[in-house]
């Protein structure tokens, strides 16, 4: 009876041992490591899932890399790919070539590099030649493609609405770095502006840095001070600390990338969207039938579902004039038709 007792202990005992390993190996993307599975899993329709990772230089709670977070978890979800996450990469070149590295080590056949990483995502494929790489370059290479930016085409129907919103005839923008994707932006938002309001001048900010909310903040109060009524930010820093000054002085903005109504309800107009899903699915569609090589540019506007401007319902501090809407809504459509083209300012 007694032998029979602690027969039974240990077999609970190793059972219970066994449970917690497994639970030990469960994801925890947000800390930085997610473990998609074992390569050459199967997909629904029994194609083979992509082994992908995704790097990104903040926290998923940040707008930016909220966005591509939830776009390859989507991807997941779906069963297209297996994914590994790393979150709060380090920004300077040979860190983030590490990162990469230690993802295209372990079996990636696919990294997205969420960032501006030219110079490492460039090191890695010469590294390690059979890894496939998406970033946000400058330049091709035959393993490393660009995901293209055209949110300046959703920030020029931001700076229409802006146009007609203002009413000191000023507006602002603050960004991260000086970096096409955001000189186009602002750019873009001027110009939108001025469609509706010849009157408006606008007021350009730099902070320096991509990930800290709090310059974000003291640039748009600067230019709250300066007289700014609309504002608008690229860069999740920029952007999460815009929407706390134009609530504490009441004044209007626009959110970026991912929609940041909540962040500001009655503050912000609306959001300009970067959808990530259709980029990353033609990516990993690419490599999966071999089709990545040459490497290209993947460009996804407002015509294809890669960007829009996502009104916000709870906006209040403002009335948008109905003929200012209405124009916005007719040049979006333009937009999407082909029939206007923004003009694209990349500062280059």
């Amino acid at each position: 009876m007694r032998e029979t007792s602690w027969k039974t202990l240990l077999i609970f005992l190793v059972t219970a041992i066994l449970a917690l390993g497994a639970g030990a190996c469960g994801d925890d993307d947000d800390e930085g490591g997610g473990d998609g599975g074992d390569g050459g899993a199967q997909a629904d329709g029994g194609q083979e899932k992509v082994k992908t990772a995704i790097v990104l230089p903040c926290a998923t709670s940040d707008p930016w890399c909220k966005q591509g977070f939830d776009a390859a978890k989507a991807l997941e979800e779906e069963g297209a790919i297996d994914l590994e996450v790393t979150t709060n990469a380090p920004q300077d070149t040979a860190g983030v070539t590490r990162v990469l590295a230690q993802h295209a080590q372990s079996g990636a056949e696919l990294l997205l590099a969420h960032s501006t990483w030219q110079d490492a995502a460039f090191d890695v494929a010469e590294q390690f030649p059979d890894v496939n790489i998406a970033s946000y370059s400058f330049e091709l290479k035959d393993n490393v493609a660009i995901l293209e930016e055209p949110i300046y085409e959703a920030a020029y129907l931001a700076g229409m609405l802006a146009g007609g919103i203002t009413e000191s005839n000023t507006i602002a923008g603050s960004a991260g770095q000086d970096v096409p994707l955001c000189h186009a932006e602002l750019e873009a938002f001027e110009d939108g502006a001025k469609r509706i309001n010849k009157q408006v001048k606008m007021l350009d900010a730099y902070v320096g840095d991509w990930n800290d909310a709090a310059k974000g903040k003291q640039a748009t109060q600067a230019q709250i001070d300066q007289g700014a009524d609309v504002v608008i930010a690229c860069g999740g820093g920029p952007a999460t600390g815009m929407a706390q000054a134009i609530k504490e002085a009441n004044i209007s903005g626009f959110g970026y990338v991912g929609d940041m109504s909540s962040q500001a309800p009655k503050n912000l107009v609306g959001s300009v969207m970067y959808n990530l899903e259709p980029y990353f699915k033609a990516a990993v569609e690419d490599v999966r039938t071999d089709k990545f090589r040459p490497a290209k540019r993947y460009e996804f506007g407002l015509a294809d579902g890669g960007v829009d401007l996502l009104l916000n319902d709870e906006y209040s501090v403002k009335e948008i004039p109905a003929d200012v809407m209405e124009e916005m809504e007719s040049v979006k459509d333009q937009i999407a038709s082909g029939e206007f083209k923004v003009p694209y300012e990349d500062g280059l």
